[in-house]
């Protein structure tokens, strides 16, 4: 159930193991939460994510995606770790940022999971404007705010601030999906949103609008929210309600301008407007001539109307890069909140978080089995998250269903 990265890795890797599979998606394509298209109609030099955008530091898995499918992850220039923080009082360079996040690093992993990321700095003020940088950083990344993640999101890659590597694979991540779902064929099914999943003798019946389907066992790769409100019969385990309900829930949107001429590769931060821009190079090895941004949490996405329209944000933008000649024309918001087979941009580690969650939230409910980038543990919230997460669930129904045929 879901054509996103989870489901169709999910679904790919079940085949290998020797099942029959079908993979039902609400949409009318693959990618879920990963969608690439051209920012100006016709013109693939302008390719942008909607969604998910950059292939981080550890993503073995997606790296072997892209070797299979003869893919190329081609580098960004920039790093999507160092970004020149701006709108500071005092002024401070990305380098003093980075030293203080060192120096604080033994306290962040002595300290108390419960502890929340706002209260950790204000208790820790030998470093009040890196501090202003570390808080805006890790809200926009973890599209949540800094008073409900826990202090524990500094420890993760998304929060590094070091200068490693990044890139996005030529021609658009969802290439990735589309090279899974030739592999699938007619077997994913598009717009088949499912209503209902209940469980029947030795099987599982899936409901959708306009059929239903009979299994031996189903995986739900859905987002959290809508995996919450899923008809499922009998319901998850209250416990393992609980811990999904303790996940953080970020709240993200992107703009995407044209800019001329061609800039240098940039990444910048506005500590103040709570978003971040970035110029990249792209499989042609040249800079795109587009400007990119990333805002997160719902205090940042007011603060910049995103539900008015990209007007407030585009002005942001220039005033924050002078340097750059932007386009209103052709510029392009887009969110996860209005997207109904979406309806947040992804899980973040909260301060409500306890231990075994992890574990809870993708435990298997009798034939009914849990993937997506919120079941990931350590790479909730990213590509190679959802991707281990669907070849985890299907190795899991494997050991099961040949556990129940030698039983």
């Amino acid at each position: 159930m879901g054509a996103g990265f989870a489901g169709l890795a999910c679904a790919d890797r079940l085949i290998q193991l020797g099942h029959e599979v079908v993979v039902l998606e609400s949409r009318n394509r693959v990618g879920g939460r990963v969608w690439s298209q051209p920012l100006v109609p016709g013109d693939d030099d302008t390719v942008i994510e909607r969604g998910a955008e950059f292939l981080l530091d550890g993503y073995d898995t997606l790296h072997g995606m892209l070797r299979r499918f003869n893919l190329t992850a081609a580098p960004t220039t920039m790093s999507y770790y160092v970004r020149e923080p701006r709108g500071t009082t005092p002024p401070v360079t990305a380098e003093v940022v980075a030293a203080a996040a060192r120096s604080l690093n033994a306290a962040v992993q002595a300290a108390n999971p419960h502890i929340s990321l706002r209260d950790f700095l204000d208790t820790h003020p030998q470093f009040p404007t890196e501090s202003q940088v570390l808080a805006a950083r890790a809200a926009i990344s973890w599209a949540t705010s800094e008073t409900e993640l826990s202090v524990k999101v500094l420890l993760g890659a998304a929060a590094s601030v070091q200068p490693l590597p990044t890139a996005r694979v030529a021609g658009g991540n969802q290439r990735i999906a589309t090279a899974l779902a030739a592999e699938l064929g007619d077997r994913v099914r598009f717009l088949s949103p499912v209503v209902g999943v209940h469980a029947i003798d030795q099987g599982v019946e899936v409901r959708t609008k306009d059929d239903v389907l009979r299994a031996e066992r189903v995986v739900l790769t859905v987002p959290l929210p809508l995996l919450e409100t899923l008809d499922i019969q009998p319901g998850l385990p209250q416990t393992q309600g609980d811990a999904m309900a303790r996940l953080g829930r970020g709240h993200a949107a992107k703009l995407h301008a044209p800019v001329h001429p061609r800039p240098a590769a940039s990444a910048v931060l506005d500590v103040p407007n709570r978003f971040w821009c970035w110029t990249a190079t792209d499989g042609s090895g040249q800079v795109q001539p587009v400007v990119h941004c990333f805002s997160g949490s719902p205090g940042a996405l007011a603060g910049l109307r995103v539900e008015a329209g990209a007007d407030t944000w585009l002005a942001a933008l220039q005033a924050l890069r002078p340097d750059l000649t932007i386009s209103a024309e052709h510029a392009l918001l887009t969110t996860w909140d209005d997207d109904p087979w979406a309806t947040f941009a992804y899980s973040s580690l909260s301060v409500a978080a306890r231990p075994g969650d992890e574990e809870l939230i993708r435990l298997p409910h009798g034939r009914i089995h849990i993937a997506g980038e919120h079941t990931a543990g350590e790479w909730a919230g990213l590509m190679e998250g959802a991707l281990r997460s669907g070849l985890r669930a299907a190795e899991e129904m494997h050991h099961r269903e040949g556990s129940a045929l030698t039983g």
